[in-house]
């Protein structure tokens, strides 16, 4: 069976942020970055930019930390895996931004918990990425199975630290790290 899943070609990012734009255009209706669901992240010191998304985890740490259960597992239609928030059940307690080991899960009063849902299998980010930083591909049953082991090296990793670093620190530390999950679970097929 092929499963889709977004990947970070973070040598090609130039940090323009078109990808915020469109998400934040998409899912709030408005040109407002700091609501989107992908983040840049840049060293300006050490010259680089890389995107940070939620990368669907297969044990989701945020899903386990949740008290009111608010975070599930889905697919989308075309049988993607998905993570998503219940807005409906959501207390706005947070947890869930603190135990994402990769800080990539927001909080706003005005929006609660916001998180990528891969725009039900058709990420806008991916069209407007001029650049070829992401990607949205499929991947095989040993291809994806390789990613999920890759992933859960990296969030035990990450995690070691969770207590020790906020969300925008952990996402700065391990983006390099989750792009490059991706990019070796495809490198084969370019």
């Amino acid at each position: 069976m092929v499963k889709r899943v977004l990947v970070i070609h973070a040598e090609n990012c130039t940090g323009c942020r078109m990808c915020e734009l469109a998400c934040s255009s998409v899912k709030e209706g408005e040109f407002i970055p700091e609501h989107s669901r992908i983040r840049i992240v840049t060293n300006e010191l050490e010259g680089w930019s890389r995107p940070t998304v939620c990368l669907q985890c297969e044990n989701p740490m945020c899903m386990e930390k949740c008290p009111v259960g608010a975070i599930y597992k889905t697919k989308t239609p075309q049988g993607d895996f998905l993570v998503l928030v219940d807005q409906e059940k959501c207390t706005g307690c947070k947890q869930c931004v603190e135990a994402c080991p990769f800080g990539v899960i927001y909080f706003f009063d005005k929006l609660g918990v916001i998180k990528c849902d891969l725009c039900g299998g058709n990420p806008t980010c991916v069209g407007f990425c001029s650049y070829k930083c992401l990607d949205f591909v499929e991947l095989s049953d040993e291809e994806y199975q390789n990613r999920i082991r890759k992933l859960n090296e990296i969030t035990v990793k990450a995690s070691e630290k969770i207590d020790k670093l906020n969300s925008y620190k952990r996402k700065m530390l391990y983006s390099l790290d989750t792009s490059k999950i991706s990019v070796n679970s495809v490198k084969n097929k370019k």
